[in-house]
């Protein structure tokens, strides 16, 4: 769109006048516009001059004002520390009176500011030493120098807390203490620095993370662990020997390892003081080398080896045992001690068993005199001595033996004269092998047998004398006289047996004897009293069989008297007296008639239903 301008300069012109008819004022006017123009533009060009290229090739010794200031300009605006430097250097050489030096020195500090607010930014990004060297280059003659310590002093005291707190996390995470970790993590957030706060504080969050799920694969490794025994505390061992050295479970791990190591420790201590020999040596065959000492291990194998040889029971293995156990010399180990005692017992059990070797081949013989001396032989080894029992057990055979060979012709003598029918004299033998022979047991049996035989042909008159009065109905001279036979005696039992028979025999008449005047009162009471009663005489005694007879009477006799209430009206006592009436009697079934027809006399008539 073109425009049309109707200034009065433009339509002077315009009109075609010649100039030299412009009127004064114009020309005044003109002037003072040009002058101030060609200032204006020649400032302007001065501060502000185009982008050129030639920077890198000016000679600065000899360069002008506004050369320096348009390169300064130029570099600058690369806004990094190097081109903040270079502009500051190039007008920092211009002498402090030149003309532009108040637009120099504004431009100067506020490079400054910037070279400072780079550094800044640097920190905040988490470049610590990047930041301190930018900030230590801001030269000393501007005001921004004055912050350059402060801000770095600020810098590295905040730095310090955040490593501080970091570490604390770190300290925290390899511990297994999540809370505290978590916490801790929590403090980087209040720091002011981005790089902390953001990228440090997600890292320890993510570090937690991973130390609690790196902490739960020993989860089950303790688990294990608290089972017990040393295949559990092995298992253990190899579950968190698996956990890598950078991760931060490694020193829960350890810890774990440890306690396994200390408990198989103990375990393998208690095998050796029980002589364990067989589990110790294959349980060492298993242990990670790595985590015990090697002269422990050692030490431990040569006492394994050795029991084992030794566990033989050949003088053999005894020999090799204590050749083993001899290669334990360092006197420094807590094991020599032990070594060097075994080395003694084994070489006194080597010692007994050339002893019993010798008494055994003298028993052989098989002769008393032979026997003997093999026992003598045998009791050269001593109760300190391992094969002291095995030496006992040989000494107590050989001792049966000849006390069989000595005693065997003595019972047999006496069951000779048993035979013979001389029982007093064939027990008087058979006594001659007193308590703790060999045969003793077999020949007071033979005793016992014997004197048995002499109680009956005592005692059994005295039995069947008793047995013809308790015949006779006479059990109360039954008993006494079965009484004569005294306890402990062949034929005790069965005069007791008969005793408690007879015994019987009088309460069942005396129960009798007692229902039948129970009955003579005739009444409901007595009756029904009469009835429990003889039904406690048991059917076996003579009195039993008058019972079921007895039962009946009085059932019938009480059966009338509750006919007799009935006829008066007195259902409720008729009732009661039917009710006596056992169901073994005759009258039993009449009686249960009779009761559910009374019954539903006495009982009340329903109440009238009123409207």
């Amino acid at each position: 769109m073109n425009k049309t301008f109707n200034l009065p300069v433009v339509r002077y012109f315009r009109s075609g006048l010649p100039l030299q008819r412009l009127p004064l004022q114009f020309w005044a006017i003109f002037l003072i516009l040009m002058s101030g123009g060609i200032g204006l533009v020649s400032t302007n060009w001065l501060l502000v001059l185009p982008k050129s290229p030639q920077c890198s090739r000016v000679f600065w010794p000899v360069a002008s004002a506004s050369m320096r200031l348009y390169c300064a300009q130029l570099s600058a605006e690369e806004k990094t520390v190097d081109g903040l430097l270079r502009a500051i250097n190039l007008l920092a050489a211009l002498p402090k009176d030149h003309p532009l030096a108040v637009e120099v020195n504004r431009n100067i500090e506020t490079w400054a500011t910037d070279l400072l607010d780079l550094a800044e930014d640097y920190f905040q990004k988490g470049l610590l030493e990047e930041a301190i060297a930018a900030a230590e280059k801001i030269p000393d003659h501007v005001q921004a120098y004055d912050l350059v310590e402060e801000r770095i002093n600020a810098w590295r005291g905040l730095w310090q807390e955040g490593e501080t707190i970091y570490a604390e996390v770190e300290a925290d995470l390899r511990n297994s203490r999540w809370n505290s970790a978590f916490r801790n993590a929590v403090r980087l957030l209040n720091l002011d620095n981005v790089f902390w706060a953001t990228t440090k504080y997600d890292q320890a969050i993510r570090n937690i993370q991973i130390a609690q799920e790196e902490s739960s694969k020993l989860d089950n490794a303790y688990r294990i662990l608290r089972r017990g025994g040393a295949d559990n505390w092995l298992k253990a061992i190899e579950d968190a020997a698996k956990i890598p050295k950078d991760s931060y479970a490694y020193q829960e791990a350890q810890k774990l390892i440890a306690q396994a190591v200390d408990k198989l420790t103990g375990s393998i201590e208690t095998m050796i003081e029980r002589q364990d020999w067989q589990t110790l040596n294959n349980t060492l065959s298993r242990l990670p080398e790595s985590y015990f000492p090697a002269q422990d291990l050692n030490d431990w194998q040569i006492l394994a080896t050795a029991g084992l040889e030794a566990q033989m029971g050949t003088v053999e293995g005894l020999g090799l045992a204590i050749t083993t156990a001899e290669k334990l010399t360092d006197s420094n180990s807590p094991y020599y001690n032990l070594a060097q005692e075994l080395v003694k017992d084994w070489r006194r059990e080597e010692t007994a068993l050339q002893q019993l070797a010798q008494a055994r081949n003298t028993a052989e013989i098989g002769t008393i005199s032979a026997l003997n001396e093999a026992i003598a032989q045998a009791k050269l080894i001593t109760k300190d001595n391992p094969r002291h029992q095995e030496a006992s057990r040989d000494i107590a055979n050989w001792t049966e033996r000849i006390q069989i060979d000595e005693d065997r012709p003595i019972l047999r003598q006496a069951r000779q004269l048993a035979a013979a029918g001389n029982l007093e004299q064939a027990i008087q033998q058979a006594e001659r092998i007193v308590a703790g022979r060999a045969l003793h047991s077999e020949a007071r049996q033979s005793i016992n047998q014997w004197q048995a035989t002499i109680q009956r042909r005592t005692d059994q008159p005295i039995l069947d004398q008793a047995i013809a009065l308790a015949n006779a109905k006479n059990y109360e001279a039954a008993i006494s006289t079965a009484r004569q036979i005294e306890r402990n005696r062949a034929l005790s039992g069965e005069a007791r047996l008969q005793i408690s028979r007879w015994q019987g025999e009088i309460n069942a008449q005396n129960n009798l004897k007692r229902a039948q005047e129970m009955a003579s009162s005739r009444t409901v009471d007595s009756l029904g009293q009469a009835v429990q009663l003889i039904r406690q005489v048991p059917r076996s005694t003579d009195a039993g069989g008058q019972r079921l007879q007895l039962v009946n009477n009085w059932s019938y006799q009480i059966l009338s008297l509750a006919q007799e209430q009935a006829r008066a009206g007195n259902y409720q006592q008729a009732i009661r007296a039917l009710q006596q009436i056992p169901a073994e009697s005759a009258a039993y079934g009449s009686a249960q008639n009779f009761l559910q027809e009374w019954r539903s006399f006495s009982q009340p008539s329903p109440l009238p239903i009123t409207p």
